[in-house]
């Protein structure tokens, strides 16, 4: 069984997300501060931690200093951020915290457990950003980039 660690305020979202991983044959840890999840990771390996952005029950500490301390003391262990605050993939390179990836709230959470059982499988190092929308409003279509509203992009 694949402990997965998740560190958010025991609200409606994280206890809606913990369940419907657990049904998906994942063991959770709800932890609802910093400390609870050192004491968690003490006791037992994670392979996977997801941590709210805008933590703030330990004094010092928040979300984003944990995912940093968390990936430094557990290099192999996948840390994911979470908020109701959007990141852009340009803002998470800046946080320079190593996580493995952004998901959004509200939790949809179809889509939210097929994600964690691809980050569960893959290397520790990816950082393939997942996010509800397109970063940049521009796809590929038949290998040209165009705005999301169909027009041509200038080059």
């Amino acid at each position: 069984m694949q402990n997965i660690l998740l560190v958010d305020a025991p609200d409606g979202d994280a206890t809606l997300l913990a369940s419907a991983l657990r049904v998906e044959g994942f063991q959770v840890v709800l932890a609802p501060s910093a400390s609870a999840a050192r004491e968690a990771l003490q006791r037992s390996p994670m392979i996977l931690a997801i941590v709210d952005l805008m933590l703030r029950t330990d004094p010092g500490t928040n979300g984003l200093e944990l995912a940093r301390e968390l990936k430094q003391a557990h290099p192999a262990m996948r840390v994911l951020l979470t908020s109701a605050y959007h990141l852009s993939e340009r803002q998470l390179e800046r946080a320079d915290c190593g996580v493995s990836g952004f998901i959004p709230k509200p939790y949809d959470v179809v889509e939210v457990v097929s994600f964690i059982r691809t980050k569960a499988a893959g290397p520790p190092s990816s950082r393939r950003l997942w996010h509800a929308e397109e970063v940049s409003g521009v796809v590929e279509v038949g290998g040209a980039l165009l705005p999301a509203t169909g027009e041509r992009a200038r080059r």
